[in-house]
């Protein structure tokens, strides 16, 4: 692609946290700032096809301006989308629920990804998400892409790479329309380790993001495979406390030079095999001990460990030395969401394992887990019988700040 034509793609759409000095002052042009820092980071965003851009760049436009109008305005994002949209909470809900596992799904990302784990991606839509925030009680949310993250073009470093950074700008956006309601976890371009690492620190010192979210595998790839020992490194080495949201992903196993699902059963993949993702990815943390050499790294674990939880012994018992020392981990530098059907009798199985109560949070997964069962599964946190009051408000609201560290 021209670059002439390539920069005219860009105008008056996206823009990065660094672009406007203060509230009061005009944007800056905003094509150059995207261009200048992803060329400082070696990216080239014409890699992507003019196609991707074509309906991002009018959604991301469209909350740019909400971000103008906010931020020109003096007001934080829900004083001024109350005008628009009021909250809709029942009496019955609680009002400080901290939700640390939701997504974003962009309509061009959806496109792209019209699957999700065998299921079809859902629709979403900002607004839709604020407003299923108000009718659940839900304060603040912390947002992510979804599985595959920016792993759509499988073994094409390049676009991978571009595309990591064009959804972390446009989750940035997000945030900044509603900087009250919303954080974000930020995507890397892993397998390419030099890459994520300039990837997650643009995200994290620039954009904002108070965490980076991995896949379970990054292209048939487990997270404790050496070849991302440099990654782990360079987000410790960033200093004081850094969270890695570790989210389930399709399997795969390579034939040949292609990566093929492996999922052996008819059912699809993100109803099962997902929570047997996070046991095989957390088995390959443990075991090369990964999460022992990095200190300052925290986890948040979703679905409370998946299928992790029961198979924690026999992972272990093959490796005693560390038996002792990985527990600790999990009670300590571990966080284990909510997310999904969870609390009605998988919760025991966390429990069961001795992780203390204080590293329980609350997620929804929202839009991926059907709408129909968010009442249930929050239902089934407030009233479980396995926990007081004062643990369960920890759940909802506490345990979160205190991983974050009231940075939320």
């Amino acid at each position: 692609m021209k670059t002439s034509t390539f920069l005219s793609l860009f105008t008056s759409v996206l823009l990065s946290s660094a672009a406007i000095v203060n509230a009061q002052d005009p944007p800056a042009n905003i094509t150059e700032v995207v261009l200048d820092n992803a060329a400082a980071d070696s990216i080239d965003l014409s890699a992507l096809d003019p196609s991707i851009f074509n309906g991002a760049f009018a959604e991301i436009k469209a909350v740019y301006e909400q971000v103008v109008e906010v931020e020109s305005s003096g007001s934080d994002a829900s004083t001024a989308r109350r005008r628009t949209l009021r909250y809709n909470r029942r009496a019955d809900t609680r009002k400080d629920i901290i939700d640390v596992h939701t997504h974003a799904v962009p309509s061009w990302f959806k496109q792209l990804v019209p699957v999700t784990g065998g299921n079809p991606t859902p629709d979403w839509t900002l607004e839709g998400h604020i407003a299923f925030m108000d009718q659940q009680g839900i304060d603040k949310s912390i947002i992510a892409i979804s599985a595959p993250h920016a792993n759509v073009f499988q073994g094409q470093k390049a676009v991978t790479v571009a595309l990591a950074r064009v959804l972390n700008e446009a989750i940035s956006l997000y945030c900044r329309a509603y900087p009250t309601r919303l954080n974000f976890y930020a995507v890397v371009p892993l397998p390419y380790t030099t890459e994520a690492i300039a990837e997650a620190k643009y995200a994290i010192n620039t954009l904002g993001a108070k965490g980076i979210v991995l896949t379970s595998n990054h292209e048939g790839t487990y997270l404790g495979n050496a070849q991302f020992t440099p990654f782990f490194k360079a987000i410790n080495e960033l200093g004081g406390r850094r969270v890695l949201y570790i989210h389930p992903g399709t399997p795969y196993v390579k034939v040949g030079n292609q990566l093929v699902e492996a999922n052996p059963t008819p059912y699809p993949t993100g109803n099962i095999e997902f929570y047997f993702e996070t046991a095989r990815t957390l088995m390959d943390l443990t075991l090369t001990q990964t999460i022992h050499n990095f200190t300052n790294i925290h986890y948040v674990i979703p679905h409370v460990g998946g299928a992790f939880p029961a198979a924690l012994d026999r992972i272990l018992k093959s490796a005693p030395a560390i038996y002792d020392s990985s527990l600790a981990i999990y009670n300590t530098r571990f966080w284990w969401d909510s997310a999904g059907p969870t609390y009605y009798h998988q919760i025991s199985g966390l429990l069961g394992i001795g992780v203390p109560k204080s590293q329980l949070l609350f997620g929804t997964d929202f839009p991926y887990a059907p709408i129909f069962t968010q009442a249930g599964s929050l239902a089934a946190v407030k009233n479980s019988p396995l926990f007081t009051d004062t643990e369960k408000t920890a759940i909802f609201k506490t345990n979160a700040q205190n991983l974050f560290q009231n940075q939320l």
